[in-house]
């Protein structure tokens, strides 16, 4: 018995004729490569979205010799509201301009949505941002880990769950922060824009810290950091191993931050460093930064150092 089958969706008709295993194999080339591809030209051609639904109606006509299926789907009207985003022909300094995405928790979502669009690339982590903002040839906030924070706070991105223990840890925007990037566009004047505004940044510089590899300093010598349970041990072992391993030695309240939260993947804020700072004075050489009237930067001195060297029973 022959079989002839015959599609229609719209403006993209089918058909095939032969063996039921011919025509089965002509149907899955059909629907996996030519129709994605004539939807997508479709798309192209006029500027909107089209969706593959349900089909409205499919009628079985049967004979001895012949058996004929028909496949409608009527194409949704088309509309220019929601252009597709062709992620192979723009960059991400478009893309983020096109979002209206000037504010630092915008650029953020939208560069992580434009990776995961354009690459294929779902998760990401504080590494990855980097490469982001180097790519946009946007400055780096000083405090990458603490804005991830506040995002997960909102609920925009949440920690990649297959991906746990990782350090840095990694990330995955969530519903509402795909909905809320797809949402964002450029304001006129007298609009209220929904984004969220960064923290001042009282400490502009960028730490020289930030290119430390911790696979340069020699952890397996020195506690495990996330055994400890309080800030003032953690930050202290932090200076202690970059100060032995000769990695540097003067840390300002902006490079223990980033030692703490991009290299080793702990929380800490300004108000908790210098809180140590005041509190264990006798521990730090303190000197102004050359050419700088404000900042400061400290070392450890030996009475720090044995502190930090106290906190395991073997000799560090």
């Amino acid at each position: 018995m022959e079989n002839r089958v015959r599609f229609k969706i719209g403006e993209i008709e089918f058909e095939a004729e032969g063996s039921a295993e011919v025509i089965e194999r002509e149907r899955s080339f059909f629907n996996n490569t030519i129709l994605p591809a004539a939807i997508d030209a479709l798309v192209r051609t006029r500027g909107a979205v089209v969706t593959m639904q349900d089909t409205q109606r499919i009628e079985i006509q049967e004979s001895q010799q012949t058996a004929v299926i028909t496949t409608e789907d009527a194409l949704p009207e088309l509309t220019a509201t929601n252009p597709t985003v062709d992620f192979s022909r723009i960059g991400l300094v478009s893309f983020a301009k096109s979002k209206g995405a000037d504010a630092h928790y915008d650029f953020i979502l939208c560069a992580v949505y434009y990776n995961e669009k354009r690459n294929n690339v779902s998760s990401f982590s504080s590494a990855t941002l980097k490469d982001l903002y180097s790519e946009a040839k946007k400055p780096l906030p000083n405090n990458l880990s603490m804005s991830l924070s506040e995002l997960v706070k909102k609920g925009l991105i949440m920690e990649d769950v297959t991906a746990k223990g990782s350090n840095p840890k990694m990330y995955v925007l969530t519903a509402e922060g795909e909905e809320f990037v797809e949402n964002m566009h450029p304001i006129d004047s007298k609009e209220k824009k929904p984004a969220f505004k960064p923290r001042k940044q009282r400490q502009k510089a960028e730490s020289e810290y930030l290119a430390i590899n911790c696979d340069d300093l020699n952890l397996s010598k020195y506690p495990e950091i996330k055994s400890l349970k309080d800030f003032k041990e953690k930050m202290l072992l932090i200076l202690y191993i970059i100060t032995n391993e000769g990695k540097g030695e003067w840390f300002t309240t902006a490079d223990v931050i980033c030692l703490m939260t991009d290299i080793f993947g702990e929380s800490a804020t300004e108000n908790q460093v210098n809180g140590i700072f005041k509190r264990e004075k006798r521990w730090f050489k303190c000197e102004k930064i050359e050419g700088s009237n404000k900042l400061t930067h400290r070392k450890l001195l030996n009475e720090g150092k044995s502190f930090a060297q106290s906190l395991s029973k073997d000799t560090i």
